[in-house]
């Protein structure tokens, strides 16, 4: 019995090893294409999905409105529009004014927030990154989604093999060669592997950001590195910065401070990792790089190079596999 329940572990591991590897590929198949070698000339909003969604974006704006003085961020991160205020020619920033318009209080930057996510200027912007292939559409995941069901599927099995395994070993029809201690171990791995790749997966396929975006955004960091004090324009000055980055290179404190107030894991102290926002735990940008704005796993940070080659992001050539970044619009 002991020989068969060893073979039947090793069959375990397979089966959640072989479900795993089918998620895996599926998720490659849509979201590692080889980037099509075209030049995107992207605006801070653009980039500010890439490397942070949709809270990335807004955040951006916010900077941008208040710094220019068309809004006005108090305490308790409390938003209200300026009287006189012109209107914006950028979509985001007008509907971030258009809503408070129909506020004349202001409210809260987090209500502002959760109001804006799903405005047609959000919608629009990323329509035009799926359109180029930087962000996976929503229904792109479909099939490796199901695959992950499989993939649960199998570890419920290899839970309830081991379940099986000490259950036998307690009635005393399993247990009494030495073998059955690698019946234990493989069963212990089959599981523990299996809930692993569970939450893997889960995280893999919440990054919407394709290779390509991700190129993008390197690039636009490698010509945009941290810190750089650009003050040719506002967005150049604020929006880049943040965009890249998060509220913590705003280059105002008070107003970092004041724009996370309120919000889980808000940090404006400099921290850096990427992003993990958004009620649906969907993350945008890389691993390795960005910065917090709320939510987001601890990382290294910091300026970035376009492949050892030199970048012109944002001045009409390529950097980075072909993309040009980074401009203001």
């Amino acid at each position: 019995m002991d020989y068969v329940l060893l073979f039947a572990a090793f069959g375990v591991v397979f089966l959640v090893n072989a479900a795993e590897r089918g998620v895996e590929r599926e998720r490659r198949r849509v979201s590692e294409a080889a980037p099509s070698g075209d030049g995107h000339h992207l605006s801070p909003y653009e980039l500010a999905y890439l490397s942070g969604g949709p809270r990335r974006v807004i955040n951006t704006a916010l900077v941008v409105l208040a710094t220019a003085g068309a809004i006005r961020v108090s305490r308790g991160s409390q938003v209200t529009p300026v009287h006189g205020a012109q209107p914006s020619p950028v979509p985001i920033e007008q509907a971030v004014l258009d809503t408070l318009a129909a506020r004349p209080g202001g409210c809260r930057a987090g209500e502002l927030r959760r109001e804006l996510e799903r405005h047609p200027a959000l919608a629009g912007l990323v329509g035009g990154l799926q359109a180029r292939g930087l962000v996976v559409p929503e229904d792109a995941y479909g099939a490796a989604w199901r695959r992950r069901r499989l993939l649960k599927a199998a570890v419920g099995a290899a839970c309830a093999f081991a379940v099986l395994v000490v259950a036998l070993a307690a009635a005393g029809l399993a247990g009494k060669e030495q073998v059955f201690i690698g019946v234990l171990f493989f069963s212990a791995i089959a599981v523990i592997s299996g809930l692993a790749a569970i939450f893997r997966q889960r995280r893999r396929l919440r990054n919407v950001v394709t290779r390509a975006g991700r190129e993008v955004l390197l690039s636009a960091r490698g010509y945009h590195p941290r810190g750089a004090n650009d003050q040719s324009s506002l967005a150049m000055a604020v929006g880049i910065p943040v965009a890249l980055y998060g509220l913590q290179d705003a280059g105002d404190q008070s107003l970092c401070d004041e724009l996370s107030a309120g919000d889980p894991g808000g940090d404006c102290t400099g921290s850096c990792g990427s992003y993990s926002g958004g009620g649906d735990g969907t993350t945008f940008g890389s691993d390795s790089l960005g910065g917090h704005d709320f939510g987001g796993g601890s990382s290294s940070c910091g300026s970035s190079s376009c492949g050892g080659s030199s970048s012109s992001c944002g001045g009409g050539s390529s950097c980075g596999g072909g993309s040009s970044c980074g401009s203001s619009s």
